[in-house]
């Protein structure tokens, strides 16, 4: 009688493997600016330039102090989408600051920038 080979399953779990490190990767590598860029294409830039210039503000970091952490979450955009909110939560040594801003398109094309809140936790 004919053993089956091994061989064969071994290879399997080491492409499965691969695979699974490969999109654990990715995950990892995609920024805050990636998701912004996505969700609103070539007028994403005041978006990504307010998201870095949250974290040394002057006015944040005197009350968080050092910023340990920076969580960014998005709405959910679509195509047909014409207003979506970013929260930017900075944990800092001693406070959290949650930043959440609503941006809106307007019939031109372009995004503007509706409401913008801050709110300190500690």
């Amino acid at each position: 009688m004919q053993e089956k080979s091994g061989g064969t399953r071994s290879w399997v779990y080491v492409a499965l493997g691969i695979l699974a490190f490969v999109g654990y990767y990715l995950i990892k590598r995609i920024k805050a600016e990636d998701v912004v860029r996505l969700a609103m294409g070539k007028q994403s830039e005041f978006v990504i330039s307010a998201l870095n210039g949250a974290k040394v503000s002057p006015r944040i970091l005197s009350r968080t102090g050092k910023i340990v952490s920076k969580k960014f979450d998005a709405g959910k955009p679509g195509p047909k989408e014409d207003s979506v909110t970013f929260r930017l939560v900075l944990k800092g040594e001693k406070a959290t600051a949650t930043i959440k801003t609503k941006v809106m398109r307007q019939p031109s094309g372009e995004w503007k920038m509706l409401k913008s809140d801050t709110i300190f936790t500690e």
